[in-house]
């Protein structure tokens, strides 16, 4: 596997504390909740890794790619893509935070996975909930510009009031976004967020 190349460098965050599953209310909350999983033969398998720090007020990792990229330049995202041959949404999630933004696998402790999501691009997307120890410098690739560490108060304080789309064969859906350090988070990303903020542990903690 090829190592990312070297790329801004973000705040550290606490490397002091050490993973207690049986004290970790985001690993119970993962275990006790009723995943909804999608069936969209036709569309392509991607996989992105919803990763908390292990902090006191955990912080989220998103990154903002790059401006240099053919598509969704500059856009908030989960590290993540798609699913190579034979492997698991786990697999693929791990292998793009380690590729994008240099997060060794070693330092991610998988806790399950989120209900699925599509796009309008055609992806079936998985989101892969998980506890991680930073590594001991980020190496960002040439897809992402930089990375943003969000807390989850920090993101629910800057929602926007939801809106209402319609699908071509008449069905409603809401759209969320999001304004943390002045970008906008929305799509896909924000509907990933709103299962975490909405649904997940109280206070984040």
């Amino acid at each position: 596997m090829t190592e990312p190349a070297s790329g801004p460098v973000a705040d550290p965050l606490d490397e002091s504390l050490r993973y207690d599953p049986a004290s970790d209310p985001w690993a119970s909350w993962a275990a006790g909740r009723t995943r909804q999983a999608l069936r969209l033969p036709d569309f392509r398998r991607a996989a992105v890794l919803a990763a908390l720090s292990l902090e006191p007020r955990p912080r989220l990792l998103l990154t903002v790619r790059s401006a240099d990229l053919p598509t969704h330049q500059g856009q908030v995202a989960f590290a993540g893509g798609k699913l190579e041959a034979g492997e698991t949404p786990t697999q693929a999630a791990l292998r793009e935070a380690w590729e994008e933004v240099g997060l060794p696998p070693g330092n991610v402790k998988v806790l399950g996975e989120l209900d699925d999501v599509f796009t309008p691009l055609g992806f079936h997307v998985t989101p892969v909930l998980a506890r991680f120890q930073p590594p001991a410098a980020w190496t960002l690739s040439g897809e992402v510009d930089r990375l943003l560490l969000c807390t989850l108060d920090e993101l629910r304080g800057t929602a926007a009031p939801p809106s209402t789309r319609r699908l071509p064969d008449g069905r409603e859906y809401a759209m969320y976004e999001y304004f943390p350090q002045g970008v906008r988070v929305w799509g896909m990303t924000a509907r990933i967020l709103h299962d975490l903020l909405e649904a997940g542990v109280s206070g984040g903690r």
